[in-house]
């Protein structure tokens, strides 16, 4: 959540269709970071500056009080993302955790403050469920089934391997086409900083010692699946060598 804003219009009024109006840069902006819902107000200019060249020059970025630093062209690959605000992200988000095509476990992470925008990093309380949990048959159905091969399709990444451990993030909203049914959207995919959450409490300074025997077994159960999909993975990667050597009479082998 660290560099991701929340941003609102301030004493002006949000036009009736997309495209009616553009903003000045010296409009006024609410801006909420998503990793602790600080709040923040300034113009478009000074947002621009910063996201272009960071909150250095205060005379053109003003005051900022983010430890982020902006930037957000610098690099490659850089990018900026505008993504529309689902505000039923206050009843939480739902985390697939999956290691290659397999899931592993849902998360229910809802937002700690009432009414909160924000279930990034600390800022949520998780409840756990077994990857066959009813709750959320559906979704995982249509998830796993139809839209992961669908995407790896429409990016041309069908003859690539899933990454090892990895999440996808959906957020509740109302149906565009069905008034009053739920649907899902993915608000994140991310494999990137993706971890053994139930060893936490061995991290910044702990130990082993300090992992409760619960939280140690279903950790352990994790690492053991990705274990079993690393050896899975090479030996596939093994036999198709194999055979390529094999259609090839002289390379030899070993």
């Amino acid at each position: 959540g660290e560099g991701i804003w929340l941003c609102g219009l301030v004493k002006k009024p949000y036009c009736e269709k997309f495209g009616d109006s553009e903003l000045d840069m010296s409009d006024k902006l609410k801006l909420m970071e998503m990793n602790d819902e600080h709040v923040e107000y300034h113009t478009v200019g000074e947002f621009m500056e910063f996201c272009v060249n960071g909150p250095e020059n205060k005379e053109l970025a003003g005051e900022w009080h983010s430890v982020f630093p902006g930037k957000y062209l610098t690099g490659q690959g850089s990018h900026l993302v505008d993504q529309r605000l689902m505000p039923r992200i206050s009843e939480g988000e739902v985390r697939m955790l999956m290691v290659r095509e397999q899931l592993f476990q849902i998360i229910h992470k809802k937002p700690k403050a009432d009414g909160g925008m924000s279930a990034v990093g600390g800022n949520n309380v998780p409840t756990f469920y077994r990857p066959d949990a009813p709750e959320f048959a559906g979704l995982r159905e249509k998830f796993i089934k139809e839209d992961v091969p669908h995407l790896l399709e429409v990016m041309d990444l069908q003859d690539q391997p899933l990454p090892l451990l990895w999440t996808a993030d959906f957020i509740p909203m109302d149906s565009d086409d069905v008034p009053g049914e739920t649907v899902y959207k993915v608000g994140e995919f991310n494999c990137s900083c993706v971890g053994v959450s139930k060893f936490m409490a061995s991290a910044k300074g702990g130990t082993i010692e300090d992992v409760s025997d619960d939280d140690y077994a279903e950790a352990m159960s994790l690492c053991d699946l990705i274990g079993k999909q690393v050896v899975d993975a090479m030996d596939t990667h093994w036999a198709a060598l194999q055979k390529e050597i094999a259609g090839h009479p002289g390379r030899g082998g070993g």
